[in-house]
């Protein structure tokens, strides 16, 4: 079974959180260092949204990490490029253009200059422009870039990064604090996160440390700020335009925006919507705030049809506030003193609002009305508690020495991870080992209270050495972990990674079992009805490895290849692998392969059809040609002997011998085989009928790939050649054809009876029932054709509708 973080999905545990632990036979936790410093004061909103975002046009920033920040500046003419369109991002700044820039930027952010520039006696600013220098006077005189001495400003002088950190510091104590800023006045340092500033002036570290709290500096490294090097013109923007997410700074006209870009749903099934607060900001042209301004706000979950064709709003728009949808009118809420306007909005979908102002009366147009969009994302809640190994497909077991790491990770019902933190677990340890050659067995238990990281997840690592070195085949060791939600919710019940209900508890493994693991290398089970608990165990071992216990699995390149007579026709490959319990290769066996088409593989001489396993991938590949244009369904098999070590056959037969040979499992699906489909491309103007299955759903290509059931086999035969009767002509797979149809934006789309845009059609093909299956399995075709510029109708539906009243 696939999981979500690792190759095995062992067990869900239905949470609201997860875990962030340390535990351990040995344990190495993979976690970062729980003390590790964070930002405790970030901005919660930004001065670089709406008209703040778009591209000022210069071309020398395209791709750098400051491009956001450099275009938001020039919108608020704070910084322009050296030319229309190259703004020169790697050079440095001196002090005379600093006092520029941070001087522009006082208006927008409520920080008060003089009425008129005082003279502070600079002697050397006298070359300077009269902007330049009434911009050096007022800053000095505000305290925010005082001079180098008591008659110099040394405006040449480059600016530095630690001087820019003092410069901020200040600037922001001058500045009126926006919604979401810190309070300044209340802010107070608790981590030391840089090395390299224990030297630097006393302001200058105060300032460092008081600026990375607020999220204004990241440093040049994780742990290095670089004092003494000169900023460039691209770390000005950054540092000033995160300086400006503290204060009231926002783009001119109206512009929308929240703390999150994704609302997270709560409740038994994790679809129950979140409260979100966006705020709404009016300025004018000068960036100053707009007070008493009537704001009409209206939502969609689906903003294909939230409008009609002359741009009104339609049905698919819901009011929020006011008495009319899509209309100023005097209930409409209004901005305050500061220009801006929060509102709350229940999300339990994906979420467009709209935010736009006018004159009383003036109802919207989606095409000529100016307004304000953001969408917001939504995400179930979590429901399950997902647990998973990095040890490989039918591994059951380690060598000593090797490590396994171990992950827990919160996830909404559809196994998507979900980042809570700080869910409380208790992890429970028991550790075992036994030497088989008569030496004393040994046992420890531990348990540990844990919580979730930022992440919601946790990585635990664990090792067993092995007691007895240098005997082989004499040591064993399990460690069997148990979870349990210290939080348990009885509206949320545990689930296994495909989403299946486990069924009914089972008693723990134990050492006196034989053996004390299942056959996976795993032990999955959960108490009866509480649904808060899973069990895992994990087995080391110095035993040889039994070929009996091989595993042997067939994969394919693609699971299509469009048929084809051209040339040699149309080629694939299969490969077989063979591994044993430990996840090792195992070279030299020999391997058959064979197919149920007569085009196929069965077409190639018996010779090159026979080959053995590589001694380091413990694989043998076969690529073929199908030289036919008809559709065709090919099922693969793969067969092999393997000799078995001391009789030890699998199945436990009595008198079993070296010689005896075991059959591996053949291929990796429930019928023991893997099935290539070689479809034809379905015909123009053809009308498919209600016999048309969907196997293949390739959105990635705007494909499907369907079949076509011929054959005249019950359903529990139909595709198992050992059960079908050979000698009834139409019981076999050949009988049925496969096509291909590829769709695009140009198409009609139905799903069931609705009419629906290719979005939503993607999105329903993908669609599962509660069993985990395609909901939608059958197609219908009408007018097909693969030319892009024709119309054709594709229709899915259930082959089973559900029954409505």
């Amino acid at each position: 079974m696939t999981g979500l973080l690792g190759r095995k999905c062992l067990a869900v545990l239905a949470v609201l959180g997860l875990i962030a632990a340390l535990l351990a036979v040995n344990p190495r936790q993979a976690t970062a260092d729980a003390d590790n410093p964070d930002v405790d004061n970030p901005a919660e909103y930004s001065a670089c949204v709406g008209a703040a975002a778009a591209d000022a046009g210069f071309e020398d920033v395209e791709g750098i990490s400051g491009e956001d920040a450099i275009n938001c500046l020039a919108h608020y003419n704070i910084a322009q490029g050296r030319t229309e369109t190259m703004f020169s991002p790697r050079e440095t700044i001196s002090r005379w253009q600093m006092a520029l820039f941070l001087s522009r930027a006082a208006g927008p952010a409520g920080v008060i200059l003089p009425a008129s520039p005082p003279d502070n006696g600079f002697t050397d600013i006298g070359a300077l422009s009269e902007d330049a220098q009434a911009a050096a006077n007022n800053l000095a005189d505000l305290g925010i870039m005082p001079g180098t001495s008591a008659t110099t400003f040394s405006p040449n002088t480059s600016v530095t990064r630690g001087s820019m950190a003092t410069m901020l510091d200040a600037f922001l104590s001058k500045a009126a604090r926006g919604e979401g800023g810190a309070d300044t006045t209340k802010l107070s340092p608790d981590d030391n996160v840089f090395t390299d500033i224990t030297n630097a002036p006393r302001n200058q570290y105060i300032a460092i440390r008081r600026v990375y709290e607020l999220g204004i500096t990241k440093g040049v490294t994780e742990t290095l700020y670089r004092p003494t090097q000169a900023v460039t013109r691209e770390q000005m923007a950054l540092f000033i335009s995160r300086t400006l997410a503290h204060t009231v700074a926002r783009p001119a006209g109206l512009s929308i925006q929240s703390a999150k870009d994704t609302a997270t749903g709560s409740g038994a099934d994790g679809t129950d919507g979140e409260e979100i607060t966006f705020i709404i900001s009016a300025r004018n042209d000068e960036f100053q705030a707009l007070t008493d301004v009537p704001v009409d706000v209206f939502t969609s979950t689906d903003p294909d049809t939230a409008f009609k064709e002359d741009g009104t709003c339609d049905t698919g728009t819901t009011m929020r506030g006011g008495v009319r949808k899509c209309e100023v009118d005097g209930n409409d809420e209004r901005t305050g003193a500061e220009g801006d306007l929060a509102i709350s909005v229940s999300v339990d979908a994906d979420t467009t609002v709209w935010a736009w102002t006018g004159d009383d009366g003036d109802k919207y147009d989606n095409d000529e009305t100016t307004s304000a969009m953001l969408e917001m994302a939504f995400q179930k809640g979590a429901t399950r508690l997902l647990v998973s190994h990095d040890l490989d497909d039918d591994q059951t077991k380690m060598k000593f020495g090797r490590t396994v790491k171990v992950t827990i990770q919160v996830a909404d019902e559809d196994n998507n991870p979900v980042a809570k933190e700080d869910v409380e677990l208790t992890i429970s340890q028991t550790v075992t080992s036994s030497a088989k050659s008569g030496q004393t067995a040994g046992s420890n238990s531990s348990t540990n209270s844990q919580k979730t990281d930022a992440s919601g997840k946790i990585e635990l690592s664990f090792t067993q050495n092995d007691p007895t070195v240098g005997n082989n085949s004499d040591s064993d060791a399990t460690v069997v972990l148990v979870i349990t939600d210290r939080t348990a919710n009885d509206d949320i019940k545990l689930k296994d990674g495909e989403g299946e209900d486990p069924g009914a508890a089972e008693a723990p493994p134990t050492m006196e079992d034989d053996p004390p693991l299942s056959n996976d290398g795993m032990v999955r089970f959960n108490t009866a009805d509480d649904a808060n608990i899973v069990r895992m165990g994990l087995a080391w071992s110095d035993d040889n490895a039994i070929p009996a216990n091989h595993t042997f699995k067939l994969s394919q390149r693609d699971e299509y290849t469009i048929a084809s007579d051209e040339g040699s026709g149309a080629g694939s490959s299969v490969t077989a692998t063979v591994i044993n319990e430990y996840g090792e290769p195992v070279g030299g066996v020999a391997i058959v392969f064979d197919s149920n088409d007569e085009d196929g593989i069965t077409a190639l001489d018996a010779d090159r059809r026979t080959g053995a396993t590589g001694a380091r991938s413990g694989a043998r590949r076969l690529s073929w040609s199908r030289d036919s244009t008809d559709g065709g369904i090919e099922t693969i098999f793969g067969t092999t002997s393997v000799v078995t070590q001391n009789g030890e056959c699998r199945d436990g037969t009595d008198g079993c011998s070296e010689t005896d040979d075991v059959v591996l499992a053949i291929g990796e699906n429930d019928d023991g085989a893997i099935v290539h489909y070689w479809p034809a491309k379905a015909d123009d103007a053809t009308e498919m009928d209600e016999d048309d299955i969907i196997v293949i759903r390739d959105a990635e290509n705007n494909t499907i790939v369907f079949k076509t059931v011929k054959g005249m086999c019950p359903d529990d035969r139909k595709d198992d050649p050992e059960t079908a009767d050979p000698m009834d002509e139409e019981c076999t797979e050949t009988d049925d054809t496969s096509s291909i149809a590829v769709y695009d934006d140009n198409d009609h789309f139905t799903v069931g009876t609705q009419p629906v845009t290719l979005e939503d059609f993607e999105k329903e093909l993908d669609a599962k029932n509660d069993d985990g299956d395609p909901k939608y399995d059958m197609i219908e075709l009408v007018n097909y054709s693969d030319t892009a510029s024709e119309v054709s109708s594709f229709t899915i539906k259930e082959s089973t509708p559900a029954a409505t009243s």
